[in-house]
């Protein structure tokens, strides 16, 4: 059973404060977006990928696609107005014959085909799952400027990407968030919203996300000593 991948490259990138969207930017000779596109084609558990990307870079955008995906069928679709309208774009875009979606966001270039298909299978067998990472810092709880807490740290992960489930529950929370007025700030959160169990792929590699300047420095950084290292 084949899996939908959706990347979801639809946002502006505005805090980066560059001209143009963040997933199209040079990273390591190729455009952030390139990394995932290509990482999720050589994904065995991935029948096919979904692009969401904004609308007046959809050319553009489907050129990437057409570049750098190799031997996967794939669309390339506009976005919404938020990550969570965009996503269900690409799920109401996607292969009807694929039961399950596994969603990726294109500014996390770094992850790998074998961890995409680790979690494809996770979902095939328990319904939905995410990457996830440990927390390693101690996280506090803060109103008006002042600690209220510590929080257990042992209890706490910070979720990645990609996030898979069965595209009928996603589409049933995306229903129910809609006529509740919520607003998820990942599929996970619809996922917990429906009543859904999601369970946890604990990583240790790298699948951070470039949000700020100092991110897609570092990026370029690990990059660059990658490449170092293949010398």
């Amino acid at each position: 059973m084949a899996v939908s991948a959706i990347i979801a490259a639809g946002g502006a990138g505005t805090r980066l404060g560059y001209q143009e969207p963040k997933q199209f930017l040079e990273l390591g000779g190729k455009p952030i977006i390139a990394w995932s596109v290509e990482a999720f084609s050589q994904a065995s558990e991935i029948g096919e990928i979904v692009v969401v990307a904004p609308l007046e870079h959809l050319d553009r955008a489907k050129g990437y696609v057409e570049t750098y995906c190799h031997s996967k069928p794939f669309k390339v679709v506009a976005g919404g107005g938020t990550r969570q309208e965009s996503v269900r774009n690409g799920l109401a875009a996607s292969a009807k014959d694929m039961e399950l979606v596994a969603v990726h966001d294109a500014a996390r270039p770094f992850i790998t085909s074998d961890e995409i298909d680790a979690i494809c299978l996770m979902a095939k067998e328990l319904g939905a799952a995410i990457v996830a990472k440990k927390v390693d810092d101690t996280i506090k709880e803060v109103q008006d400027g002042i600690v209220t807490r510590t929080l257990d740290r042992s209890k706490l992960v910070a979720a990645l990407t990609p996030q898979a489930c069965r595209k009928e529950d996603l589409s049933k929370a995306y229903e129910k968030a809609m006529a509740g007025g919520f607003v998820g700030t990942d599929e996970a959160s619809l996922l917990e919203y429906l009543g859904i169990n999601v369970v946890v792929h604990l990583s240790n590699s790298i699948n951070f996300k470039i949000t700020t300047e100092a991110d897609l420095k570092m990026a370029r950084a690990l990059v660059s000593y990658l490449d170092a290292q293949k010398k």
